[in-house]
Order: C-alpha cells, then structure tokens, then sequence
C-alpha cells in the first residue's frame, strides 16, 4: 500500500515538471472588447474630451479675438449744444452747434497693440499644447502602470495554481511519511503572501484606474478589470546632441518663450511710442439765426474745424513704462538660457535611464531569468527522484517568481521613460524619429 502511495507521490511530482512556466511575459485573457483599452484610442479621447484642455483651448480663442478690440481707433465722440438763449454773432444768433471729433493716436500704436494681442494669443495656444503633452504623458504613465499590475496578476495567479499542486505534493509525502509538515505549512505561507501582494496591487490598479477615468472624463469600472496591451519598442542608440536639437525645435514651451521675446519687444517699441503725441480731429456745425442787427447778421451758418494735439510732457511714468518692458524682454531671455539648460540635462538623463532599463531588461531576458528557469527545472527533477527537499524547490520558484516580477517593473521603468523621453522632446513616438 505504501508503494502505490510512493507512485502516486512520484506521479503528481511528474505532474510538476509539466506544468508551464512563464516568465518573460503573460498574456492576458481575452476580455470583451469594451474592457480592453488601446493605448492610442485614451491618447486621441483626452485631446477631445479632457475638460481642463477643452477650457484651454477656449481661452486661446478668446484671446485671438482680442487683437481686433484693440487696434481698432477709438470711436468718435459728438457733442450736441442747444441755446436757450442764444448768442448774437456778427453773422447771427447762434441757436445750437453740432460737433463730432475723433481721437487719432500716434502712427504705429494701434498696430503694435494688435500685434501684442496676438502674440499673447499665440502664446496661450503653445501653452494649451504643453497641457496637452502633459496629459498624454499622465495617462501613458497610468496606462503603464495598469499593464504591469495586470503582467503581476497573472503572474501571481499562476504561482498559487502552482503552490496549490505543490501544497497537494507536500501533503500527500507528509501523510506516507516521506516528507515534513514544514513544507506544507511554508507553501500556505507563501500563499498568503501572494495573497497580501494582489491586495496591494489591487489598491494600484484602483488609482491608476481612477487617473484614467479623470483624464478621459468619463467613468471607468473599477470593479470589472480593464485589459490593456503593450510592447516595449526595440532599443535604438541615441546620439544626445541630435535629441536636444530636437527638443528645442518642437518643444511648445520653446515656442512659447520664443513667442513671448517677439511679445516683448514689440512691447519696447509701444513703450517707446507714448512718448509720440495722440491727436484729435473735429467738425463743429454752427446753426445761426437771423437777426435785427448788425447788418452782417445774415443767419447763414457755419463750420468750423479744430485739431488738439495731446503732448505727452510727464515723462517719468513713460520712462518707467519703457525700462519695465526691457526688464521683462531680459527676463524672457532667462527663461530661454534656463529652458535650455533644463532641456539638455533632462535629455542626457532621460537616454542614461533608457539605456540602462535597456540593459536590465537584456539581462533578464538573455541571463538571470534562462538560468532560473534551468535552475527550476533541475531543482523540480532532483524533487521528483528524490535528491533534494520540497524547501529547494519552493526557493527556485520563488527566485524565479521575484525575477519575473522585477522584469515587470523593469519593462514598466523602460515604457515610462520612454514615454518620458517624447514628451522632453515633444514628439507623438520615438519611433518617428528613427523612420526619419
């Protein structure tokens, strides 16, 4: 009888070695098409449905209408005065006048306000677009994140299917003696781990969900699971140089700053310009009476044309006025030597970081995880013969359940810094860069 249990022992061993083992990458289940999420489909339903960019596109648009308000000339004044008792002239009684005059500011004025109302426009639509960019790279950043939760999952979820045969094996050795409570008491140890890690990773995928949900405006379920898919894209030397060139050719708040230089500079010319005269144009109708005397007071009317000029002789204001728009011109000018810097330090970190992802995940995938899984399949056929204990065992699938779980968070790192890296340059993929 004890032998028929011994065989059975081996058989349900034997049972492990067939068992798959999957480490580089799980594939998730199939799920209906309304759960599985594509990556291109959230980045295209946040540039549309986003509130919070909708509110900045809007508000550009309001102020591209705003260079019409201000280049245009002041509307005209007119001035109706009635006699109650009217004026004896040399031509008549003076019994009302009408009169209309328009202010007329110096040559150049009106158009470089239009043109700074414009500028500033422009401005707000390059900010608009770095809004957009750091939108797409939250939810790239989220939608990463929910891939390597969902890669763990099923992970986790193979590792207990294969701790439960384990527990199965362990029990049954226990129970004809040939093996020892410890083994089984350490797989429901390790059970309940996986158990705690799934508890957190549920938390995460809750809050990556949630991030998504707020950047797309609409809801997601968080209670059914979405599927999302992703590959990491190959690898491809970048040269530092070429990326800043780049970045500082698509970048919006490159732009933006450029666009504000171009703003205030033409703020220095307007600032220069009040110290020019504004003028005034009028037509003065006069309505004349006849009258007894003097013999020249024949009632016919009359017209008179006036022009003020407006000097402008407190100059201390203007002086001020045209000292803050050169300071403001050199402030631009900081902003551009510091986006700069910025950029070519974020560059240079952002390839180190790739290409140190891009090693840790060459070394998973052509060393450490081959040699678990060798080491695995040796540990699971001295098990089954009898040379080593259920504890080696447990400890090579456990290494190699740890090492699949770092090649997830190493993919992720990589997916996110890459993610990271278009957005420093301000490019849709790297991929265009490489076909380019």
């Amino acid at each position: 009888m004890k032998l028929i249990q011994l065989a059975g022992v081996t058989c349900v061993s034997l049972l492990l070695l067939l068992l798959p083992i999957q480490v580089r990458g799980q594939h998730p289940p199939d799920a209906p098409a309304d759960t599985l999420l594509h990556l291109g489909d959230l980045l295209a339903e946040v540039r549309t449905h986003n509130p919070s960019l909708q509110a900045s596109h809007l508000e550009a648009q309001a102020l591209a209408l705003r260079s019409g308000q201000v280049s245009e000339l002041p509307d005209p004044s007119v001035t109706i005065a009635y006699r109650p008792v009217p004026i004896l002239t040399a031509r008549g009684t003076i019994r009302s006048q009408w009169s209309i005059e328009q202010e007329i500011p110096y040559p150049g004025k009106l158009g470089l306000q239009g043109s700074i109302a414009d500028l500033t426009a422009e401005i707000k639509s390059f900010a608009t677009a770095n809004l957009e960019e750091d939108l797409l790279l939250q939810v790239k950043h989220s939608y990463f994140e929910l891939y390597r939760i969902q890669q763990q999952e099923l992970r986790i979820l193979a590792f207990k299917d294969r701790l439960q045969n384990f527990e199965e094996a362990a029990a049954t050795r226990y129970e004809v003696g040939a093996g020892v409570q410890q083994a089984i008491l350490k797989t429901q140890l390790e059970r309940n781990s996986l158990s705690r890690l799934q508890l957190e990773l549920s938390i995460e995928r809750r809050t990556a969900t949630e991030t998504l949900a707020r950047l797309l405006n609409r809801p997601i379920s968080t209670e059914s699971k979405v599927t999302v898919t992703a590959e990491a894209p190959s690898y491809v030397e970048f040269d530092a140089i070429s990326l800043l060139e780049v970045s500082l050719n698509h970048r919006p708040e490159v732009n933006a700053l450029g666009t504000a230089a171009k703003r205030a500079d033409e703020e220095i010319a307007l600032a220069r310009k009040q110290f020019k005269p504004d003028f005034r144009f009028g037509i003065t109708y006069f309505d004349v009476g006849r009258a007894d005397v003097p013999s020249t007071a024949t009632g016919r009317d009359a017209i008179g044309i006036n022009a003020t000029i407006n000097i402008p002789l407190r100059r201390n204001g203007l002086r001020a006025r045209l000292e803050e728009a050169r300071v403001r011109r050199s402030h631009v000018h900081a902003r551009q030597e510091a986006l700069n810097t910025s950029l070519a330090t974020q560059v240079a970190d952002l390839i180190h970081q790739l290409r140190e992802e891009a090693r840790q995940l060459e070394l998973f995938e052509d060393a450490l995880i081959p040699l678990a899984e060798t080491a695995l399949q040796a540990t699971l056929n001295s098990y089954t013969t009898g040379r080593t204990d259920f504890l080696d065992l447990l400890d090579s699938e456990r290494t190699l359940f740890s090492l699949g779980m770092s090649y997830d968070n190493t993919l992720t790192r990589y997916l996110q810094t890459t993610a990271a890296l278009e957005r420093t340059l301000g490019v849709d993929s790297l991929a265009d860069l490489i076909t380019h």
